[in-house]
């Protein structure tokens, strides 16, 4: 029977059986995908050491009697964060579950940039801006300088508000006053590694990115509690 291979990120393990593992991956080709690895819970499992989280991997398998694939070979690269960011990976893999699902055809890119980004920025930052470019990335928010209720152009140095899980103009409505000031350092932190957040605004923005994930019903990390 015919093998396929790609890479992949690995989503979620799922105990089945008292041997085997059910696994969800991201791949750039086949997007998400369900695999079972046979055996992978045994002590001497080639599958064991390699089916981890937050490292590149390469996946070979073949299509199931049943729908399901097999796994039939992986490796594993290097680990792609920083041990102090782990926890924020896992979040971001937790977050990408929900965002990206069976059958989808995107979601390893997004992923992996955002993942990048996380390295790239300091923790609390790096917290705040991938998982906002996952979201942006996935389609489920707009962009800093326009409403994302009527689509005005909104200047940088305007006040904006949170109403809905929506970014809106001042004509669109209120809520929880977005200020100019986090505006611009939201972006500031999108685009360069340099720019630093105070508490209050990297507070405001996990729980704007919380709010976006509860209003699509997926499950809300502790640090991206609601306002």
């Amino acid at each position: 029977m015919a093998e396929n291979r790609d890479s992949a990120l690995l989503l979620r393990r799922i105990p089945y059986s008292e041997t085997s593992l059910i696994c969800h991956f991201l791949t750039p080709e086949y997007g998400r995908i369900s695999l079972m690895a046979k055996g992978a819970r045994r002590a001497k499992s080639a599958f064991r050491g390699a089916l981890a989280p937050l490292h590149p991997l390469s996946i070979t398998w073949r299509e199931g009697r049943t729908g399901m694939g097999i796994l039939t070979d992986i490796h594993r690269g290097s680990e792609l964060l920083d041990e102090r960011k782990s926890l924020a990976g896992l979040e971001l893999l937790s977050m990408a579950s929900g965002l990206f699902q069976e059958g989808d055809p995107h979601g390893y890119a997004e992923l992996f940039q955002a993942m990048r980004l996380l390295n790239e920025r300091r923790e609390s930052e790096g917290a705040c801006a991938s998982a906002w470019t996952l979201l942006h990335e996935a389609g489920w928010i707009g962009d800093l300088s326009h409403c994302w209720h009527c689509g005005e152009e909104i200047a940088m140095d305007t006040t904006m508000y949170w109403m809905g899980a929506q970014l809106v103009c001042d004509a669109c409505g209120r809520g929880h006053v977005v200020s100019a000031g986090l505006r611009r350092s939201m972006l500031g932190v999108l685009k360069h590694g340099h720019i630093r957040l105070s508490d209050a605004d990297a507070m405001q923005w996990k729980q704007m990115i919380g709010l976006v994930l509860q209003e699509h019903g997926v499950k809300v990390p502790d640090s991206f509690r609601s306002l």
